[in-house]
Order: structure tokens, then C-alpha cells, then sequence
């Protein structure tokens, strides 16, 4: 076979191709989609009878605007990791995962001190509110998690955890607008370390896939 017979049987066996979505459309539809899931979780479980008197709280509107931040740079940075030539600096990947070093510590910070002056409250008090954090979280996760694998990412590990920790951080936006219980260590526990294990699920799926393209790699080199 010739280059010329070559080129044509090439030519004929291509397929059109699609253009995948920038990374800016796909923070749109994800945030569209996220925004909806905590509608649908506010619809299903109920906004907390005294939102009125918490919305003028310095430490609820702290966390929402902490939760708020965090899920919008970790699904930004999350797509951009996952289109080749989009801006890969090592930096801009921390800003999330430093965010929610900043509402772990807030939340602990409020823990000591309600345990110094008076009661921090019970550790195991309604956790049920975790399963709010999952309700809400898991299409977005899911679909952040599609929408990363429908790309190129070249550093899926870092793209699935920050991904996954945006939906973390919606499913909490959800239990902050429909639990009232205010207590400190109930809030550390079930409102804000959920999100912190939610970037542990999404680095495991991460690894999970970087572990199955090394080894689809390997078999079409036939290694």
C-alpha cells in the first residue's frame, strides 16, 4: 500500500468529531445543575424554621460564603485540569483545598471555644444531616466526575478531587439553609468535615482512573 492508498483509506474511515465543551460552559451546566440539586434538597428536606435570625449570624454567613467559594474554584479549577492547554499552574488548584482549610479550622476554632465557656453540644447529635450533604451532592458529583472523564484530563487525580469536592460543598450549602441546630461540634462534624471527605472520594476515584488508563495504555502498547 502506497502513502496515497493510505491517506484515502484513512480519509474514509474518519468520523465526524464533536467539539467538547470549554471548561467555562461546562462550570455553567455544572453550577446550573448544582444550584437545582440544593433547590430540590431545600424542596425536599425544608429551610430551617429560624433562617431569618441565622442569616444575621457572622459564622453561618461565613461558612455559606466559605462553602459558596469553595465549590466554585474547585469545579473551575476541576475542568480546567481537564482540557489540554487550559491554564495548569500549580497555584490556582490550592485556592479550594485552602478555603477548606480555613472553614475546618473556623469550625474547630468554635468547638474549643464553646467546650472553654459552656457546652459544645453532642457529638452525635441528628447526623442524619450527612445524608443531606449526599443527597444534594451526588449528581453533581457525578456529573462533574462524567464531565472530567468526556475531556483530556492529564492530571485526573487532581481534577476528580476538586470535582468531587465542589458537590461536597453544594450537599453542605443544603444542610446549612435546612438544619437548625447550631451547636459547634454538631456543625464541625456533620456540616463541614463531610465536604473534607468528599476530597478524599473524589482523590480516590482520581487515582481509580488514572490506574485504568495507565493499564488500557499498557494493553494497546501490549505490554
Amino acid at each position: 500500500m502506497n502513502t496515497d492508498q493510505l491517506i484515502e483509506m484513512l480519509a474514509s474511515e474518519a468520523a465526524p468529531v464533536s467539539r467538547p465543551l470549554s471548561s467555562a460552559r461546562r462550570v455553567v451546566l455544572w453550577a446550573a445543575v448544582a444550584l437545582l440539586c440544593v433547590a430540590i434538597g431545600l424542596a425536599h428536606f425544608g429551610v430551617r424554621s429560624d433562617i431569618a435570625d441565622a442569616w444575621r449570624t457572622t459564622d453561618m454567613m461565613l461558612r455559606v460564603v466559605l462553602l459558596a467559594s469553595i465549590a466554585w474554584l474547585a469545579v473551575l479549577t476541576a475542568f480546567r485540569l481537564s482540557v489540554p492547554g487550559e491554564d495548569a499552574r500549580a497555584w490556582p488548584r490550592l485556592w479550594p483545598l485552602t478555603m477548606l482549610l480555613v472553614l475546618v479550622t473556623v469550625g474547630a476554632a468554635e468547638v474549643f471555644y464553646a467546650a472553654a465557656v459552656g457546652d459544645a453540644g453532642a457529638p452525635m447529635r441528628a447526623w442524619t444531616c450527612a445524608r443531606k450533604v449526599a443527597f444534594t451532592g451526588a449528581v453533581p458529583a457525578v456529573l462533574a466526575i462524567v464531565l472530567i472523564l468526556r475531556a483530556a484530563p492529564l492530571e485526573p487525580a487532581w481534577a476528580a478531587t476538586l470535582g468531587v469536592l465542589a458537590a461536597g460543598a453544594a450537599g453542605a450549602l443544603t444542610s446549612e439553609l435546612a438544619c437548625p441546630i447550631r451547636t459547634p461540634m454538631h456543625i464541625l462534624l456533620w456540616h463541614i468535615l463531610p465536604v473534607a471527605v468528599s476530597a478524599g472520594i473524589g482523590l480516590a476515584v482520581g487515582n481509580a482512573v488514572l490506574a485504568w488508563s495507565r493499564r488500557a495504555l499498557n494493553r494497546r502498547r501490549g505490554v
